[in-house]
């Protein structure tokens, strides 16, 4: 047992102890990370252990909700029953978040779509390309993940974009990406890609109602900023 631990356990302040005490609400985000992990290593108490995994997850347990499986591989004393713990918490996370908004609920306006996504989307480490698929009353049929890519951009294919819509028989969908810096700002790139499937959207009478670019914080959408509505 070391140091840290010891003093930890003679000041009666063990996350177990402290949560049976005080109530979960009184832990920090490390601590109630210690009490899933269970046990540290030999050279390292469970909470210290649980400090170092917030600091690989970006220093929030929202993290949890993104993490590569291989995120947290290298650190000493997590092995692989420790990343399945922590990866079965990001989904039951995930899932939690997901489930907290009726799908009947309509997605009318860039903030209710970027309510509805953000969680999913803002921490990850890769840019994602997602896919709000709407029905007549823009209520959400459905969302497909149609792209990861690199750390740098992520190419959005438009033939899976307009498959998955056809598919499931969307009346209309909203594009989200996210941009890994936190800038939701759009490049060049995304306003071409932009255009040209607002214009496939448009000949095919499937339209695009919306592409958000989701940052942390905040978004970008091409609506809001009137660019669905220029034509050159």
């Amino acid at each position: 047992m070391n140091s840290v631990t010891k003093k930890r356990k003679q000041s009666g302040a063990l996350p177990d102890d402290k949560a049976r005490m005080y109530g979960f609400e009184k832990l920090s985000d490390a601590e109630l990370l210690a009490i899933l992990l269970r046990n540290g290593t030999r050279h390292s108490d469970v909470v210290s252990l649980a400090e170092q995994i917030l600091r690989v997850l970006g220093g929030s347990l929202a993290g949890l909700m993104t993490m590569p499986q291989n995120a947290i591989s290298e650190l000493s004393g997590v092995g692989t029953v420790k990343q399945l713990q922590l990866l079965a918490a990001g989904e039951i996370s995930r899932r939690i978040w997901n489930a907290k908004r009726p799908s009947a609920i309509p997605l009318t306006d860039s903030a209710s779509v970027y309510e509805c996504f953000r969680e999913d989307m803002r921490f990850a480490q890769t840019e994602e390309v997602h896919l709000a698929l709407l029905d007549v009353k823009c209520r959400l049929l459905r969302r497909v993940v149609i792209s990861k890519g690199s750390i740098r951009s992520s190419q959005i294919p438009l033939r899976e974009v307009f498959e998955q819509a056809l598919r499931y028989q969307a009346a209309a969908f909203v594009l989200l990406h996210n941009h890994p810096s936190g800038d939701p700002t759009p490049s060049e790139e995304d306003i071409k890609i932009t255009k040209r499937i607002l214009s496939l959207g448009e000949s095919m009478q499937l339209p695009m109602l919306d592409h958000i670019i989701i940052g942390d914080p905040g978004y970008f959408s091409f609506k809001d900023r009137g660019y669905l509505n220029k034509r050159e």
